[in-house]
């Protein structure tokens, strides 16, 4: 007999009693052999750097799953890293338990957007979709929707299970008061989260830039995180050279590779939410991607507006015709990094120093070469710079 088996995925930053409940009643009504709570590493199109530290999210999930056999904790996800898609997560549990049934618990509010998830075909053909209505109108409502999305080929499941309405931020809030979380989280997860003092001093920032670090320090391999620190100083120092605001170079600086380690898949997701169409040369070239889906996560996701921040991130890669102060500050800047070592780099340091428009004439003639003898499309923007400048 296959096993049923139920993928619920969330922050549960913490998990409450309101998560336990709901698992437990679809795994009795399903007859699930197991659901598995699924806490994710960073939210997909959200950006919460005041998120509880992913080894703990995953201790209390186990904590409050572990009285009840029919609950588990997976930390796929979790060691994954990255932005994670609900298709590649079922995927992965698919080559798990190659001969399981699959369900997807949901919430109300997740359930009504399914139809528009990336690769939602996909997900339907791999598991039966099921959610539980807050209150007579979300039921009449889910009912509805499942119709539409079985017209596609989805199997749903609409239970009528009594919600426990709990919010984590009241949790979090009580935390940081010192008050008592009885009835609001398993006791073993209260004592854990007094233990560890997970919300008794929520972390507060000096400035935007600490957290923006904060932010990075979750996104971006060490590596990627230590060169964006050194292109960020080097930017404030080329900005003062030239004239142009360096706070805003610093940020550029910063935040320039932010989605340089998402996963390609991810950063289509984001194109097409945000109704980017690629050109031809990118198409070919994903390596060009993140300065793009970077600019549209700074201005839709971190609601950074400033055009002199915006711009040099959205073009840090090509360069374009008509490049302004900015652009070029974080052009060099990321050409100039104190952790750049490639062959001509002290020439390049040298020449920006002395000369920005020598220096944009050496970067451009260098990246057009070196695409060329790799063979690599060399993107419109890129040859309009190149020439402007030779």
């Amino acid at each position: 007999m296959h096993e049923r088996i139920a993928l619920f995925g969330g922050t549960f930053d913490p998990i409450h009693n309101g998560h336990v409940q709901l698992a437990r009643e679809f795994a009795a009504r399903l007859s699930l052999d197991r659901v598995l709570f699924m806490p994710t590493f960073v939210p997909p199109h959200k950006v919460k750097p005041d998120l509880a530290p992913a080894v703990d999210r995953v201790a209390m999930c186990r904590l409050a799953c572990e009285p009840y056999a029919e609950l588990a904790v997976s930390d796929l996800e979790i060691n994954r890293r990255g932005a994670s898609f609900t298709v590649f997560t079922l995927e992965a549990l698919k080559r798990q338990y190659p001969d399981a049934e699959l369900f997807l618990l949901t919430g109300a509010d997740m359930f009504l957007t399914l139809g528009t998830w990336y690769r939602f075909a996909d997900i339907a053909a791999m598991a039966t979709l099921c959610a539980a209505p807050r209150d007579k109108v979300t039921a009449d409502l889910l009912v509805e929707h499942a119709k539409q999305l079985e017209q596609q080929g989805a199997r749903c499941v609409v239970e009528a299970i009594p919600i426990v309405e709990i919010s984590s931020t009241e949790i979090r809030e009580k935390a940081t008061a010192g008050k008592s979380l009885e009835g609001l989280v398993p006791h073993a997860v209260e004592e854990y989260i007094n233990q560890k003092q997970l919300y008794t001093a929520n972390k507060t920032y000096r400035n935007t830039e600490e957290q923006y670090v904060d932010i990075l320090r979750g996104r971006l391999t060490p590596k990627r995180f230590h060169h964006s620190l050194e292109v960020a100083k080097q930017a404030r120092h080329l900005a003062k050279k030239y004239g142009t605001n360096p706070e805003k170079a610093y940020t550029a600086g910063l935040l320039h590779d932010i989605l340089k380690d998402t996963d390609d898949d991810s950063q289509l997701q984001i194109f097409k939410e945000f109704d980017i169409l690629l050109d031809a040369v990118e198409k070919q070239a994903p390596k060009l991607w993140h300065a793009r889906s970077g600019a549209v996560f700074l201005e839709h996701i971190l609601g950074i507006g400033d055009t002199e921040i915006l711009e040099p991130v959205r073009y840090h890669t090509t360069g374009r015709a008509g490049m302004t102060m900015p652009d070029i500050v974080l052009y060099l800047a990321d050409f100039t990094s104190a952790d750049r070592d490639y062959p001509d780099v002290e020439i390049m340091r040298d020449l920006t120093e002395k000369d920005w428009r020598a220096a944009m004439q050496y970067a451009l003639a260098y990246t057009v070469r070196d695409l060329k003898e790799q063979q690599r499309p060399v993107h419109p923007d890129t040859l309009a710079c190149y020439r402007e400048f030779e």
